[in-house]
């Protein structure tokens, strides 16, 4: 796999597993079910659209702009 898609994607992934790992521990944890599927919910949103989301060249332009100020 190329190295930028992983940093590209990298945060995504990490939020959709962790989404779908809270579905599992709210399956097995009956007490707080609801507040881990709520917080699974917002994690697979999250990950879906950043998974998604292209980004144009100016955008990435500016994004090596600023990394390479820091």
């Amino acid at each position: 796999m190329n190295m930028e898609w992983i940093s590209e994607k990298g945060t995504s992934l990490t939020a959709l597993l962790v989404g779908l790992g809270l579905i599992v521990v709210s399956i097995v944890n009956s007490q707080h079910r609801y507040f881990f599927i709520c917080v699974a919910i917002c994690l697979l949103v999250y990950g879906y659209r950043q998974f998604k989301k292209r980004d144009t060249p100016f955008e990435k332009h500016e994004r090596e702009l600023r990394r390479k100020r820091l």
